[in-house]
């Protein structure tokens, strides 16, 4: 489950753990929903999503993993 906090977004893991989502228009739209996510860990407790879906739905099939990984690494 996703959920704002002042100034941060936080995921709750179903294990038990809580990680801080780097702010993307991706993340905003899943607030207060359970979400699977994909991403890339920035920092102890960070993570950059890459791609994110509800719990339940398919992938789209116009995200490429592979695609965003190559740009994020020529950075």
């Amino acid at each position: 489950m996703i959920r704002q906090e002042p100034r941060r977004i936080i995921i709750n893991v179903h294990g038990g753990g809580t990680w801080e989502l780097e702010p993307s228009r991706l993340v905003t739209r899943h607030i207060d929903q359970s979400v699977t996510l994909e991403g890339v860990r920035t920092g102890y407790d960070r993570v950059e999503v890459v791609r994110i879906k509800r719990d339940g739905e398919d992938w789209p099939p116009e995200q490429s993993w592979t695609k965003w990984f190559e740009r994020w690494r020529q950075q």
